[in-house]
């Protein structure tokens, strides 16, 4: 029985983080409250303020930012 981790476990805790993949792609993840509604922001960029590679990602869906981060093989630094 597999179980996977929430985005609470891979950021251990924190409400961001920054992740790279085995290719050398950073992203930059944020989860926040706006009125009463948890949303998500993938950034593609090392830091705040940097070039990003692709466009950015707002939603209110887990599922989405969990899929990119397991099918890209993300993993927090």
């Amino acid at each position: 029985m597999t179980t996977e981790k929430t985005l609470g476990q891979i950021l251990l805790g924190k409400s961001n983080g920054t992740l790279i993949n085995d290719k050398g792609e950073y992203i930059y993840v944020i989860r926040y409250y706006y009125k009463n509604t948890l949303k998500f922001q993938v950034i593609f960029s090392k830091n705040l303020g940097d070039i990003a590679t692709r466009p950015a990602i707002n939603t209110t869906s887990e599922k989405k930012v969990l899929k990119l981060i397991n099918t890209e093989n993300f993993q927090l630094i």
